[in-house]
């Protein structure tokens, strides 16, 4: 739509007839600056829309990059619920995809809730996504495999590898037992 020295307003076919808009039309500044909140409204949701179809994203994530892009938060919030609304945007399917992820990266427990926390999931979606990780054991058993190729290790090298699961979200509970069997004789600390 064009107003008369003006940019031109990209709005929708619903604004156009909820405002009851002809051509050669009088507007009032205060039904101009409704028609540009409308327009506000409609770029934020055309933007939401395609950052939601590009990817996988939280609803605080969809948030926050469409408030970084210039959206007021009432906008990016309303925007973030359509979209949710719509099934564009789902916490759930994408906390269950992280840990997938995650889990198939060989990362532990600890780091993928991390993950889940940065990205603004809620908390209540973490348990039911949460038990989708392979077993503690069987990663740790499959990361010494892949660095050891099987062989024992020394000491020094079993606290190298302890630190290292330890960095990937594993806790030393986790680690203990299962490092213990690529030790060449050496007994692993209690803490």
């Amino acid at each position: 739509m064009y107003l008369e020295g003006e940019a031109p307003l990209r709005l929708t076919g619903d604004a156009l007839l909820r405002f009851g808009l002809q051509a050669g039309m009088d507007l009032s500044e205060e039904t101009v600056v409704q028609l540009r909140q409308e327009e506000q409204r409609y770029m934020t949701r055309s933007r939401g829309a395609h950052i939601a179809a590009s990817r996988m994203v939280s609803k605080k994530e969809l948030k926050d990059r469409l408030t970084r892009r210039g959206a007021d938060a009432e906008t990016a919030e309303e925007t973030a619920a359509w979209l949710e609304e719509l099934g564009a945007v789902n916490d759930e399917v994408y906390a269950g995809a992280i840990v997938r992820h995650y889990g198939q990266m060989g990362y532990g427990k600890l780091r993928v809730q991390q993950e889940l926390q940065r990205r603004g999931i809620d908390r209540t979606l973490w348990d039911d996504a949460l038990c989708e990780l392979p077993t503690a054991a069987d990663t740790i058993r499959a990361l010494l495999e892949h660095r050891t190729k099987g062989e024992r290790v020394s000491a020094e090298e079993g606290r190298k590898l302890s630190a290292m699961l330890q960095r990937r979200g594993f806790t030393w509970q986790e680690i203990r037992g299962v490092l213990q069997e690529y030790l060449s004789g050496a007994e692993l600390p209690e803490d």
